[in-house]
């Protein structure tokens, strides 16, 4: 339905060459991209003027992950899009923020854990209700910062087996999740159950 793009890691690329590179995937594919700008994975930090052209050059760019965690760009973002760039927040700490800031929606891996409280948070943003949303972002948070400290793979996947769902071991390199988090995840999880 979708695919995801992140500038080619690696080189340093110029702005010229990342632009390039989305309008060669956009022109090549019939589907919306989703811009993801995420340097921690990816090596490149693309500015919001940046993420703005390529979003109005590249027609099937319809929208943004913003995975800085730096909720000032998100606003920047909001305010030099004029409101009109749909962007989704891509770190679990900043939920709460970044849908103050105008995010559309939220990626997250907590939505393989515990998806009910994902969607009540996201419904009680869409009703406007701080109270309840400050209360769910609130309550999910040690779970959020335990899968972004522990890692995204080993963290889904333990939680997964943990909930009865063979997920298998994360590919190597990455190992497994050991003992002492595996304990810290169940009763994490058996918290917010």
């Amino acid at each position: 339905d979708v695919v995801m793009v992140l500038p080619a890691s690696y080189w340093k690329l110029s702005e010229a060459e990342i632009l390039a590179h989305y309008q060669a995937i956009g022109a090549s594919i019939g589907v919306p991209i989703m811009l993801y700008n995420n340097p921690a994975t990816s090596g490149t930090d693309m500015s919001v003027e940046l993420i703005l052209k390529i979003f109005h050059t590249v027609e099937n760019v319809t929208l943004v992950k913003e995975s800085t965690g730096d909720i000032q760009r998100m606003h920047k973002l909001q305010l030099l899009g004029e409101g009109q760039v749909p962007f989704y927040n891509g770190c679990n700490p900043l939920a709460l923020e970044a849908f103050a800031a105008g995010a559309r929606g939220w990626c997250t891996a907590a939505a393989n854990l515990i998806p009910q409280l994902n969607l009540d948070l996201y419904q009680a943003v869409l009703d406007h209700d701080l109270q309840r949303a400050r209360e769910l972002f609130y309550r999910q948070l040690p779970l959020l910062d335990f899968i972004l400290k522990g890692g995204l793979p080993a963290t889904v996947k333990a939680g997964l087996e943990l909930a009865g769902l063979n997920a298998g071991e994360p590919r190597r390199p990455v190992f497994a999740l050991n003992a002492g988090g595996r304990q810290q995840l169940q009763t994490l999880l058996h918290t917010l159950g």
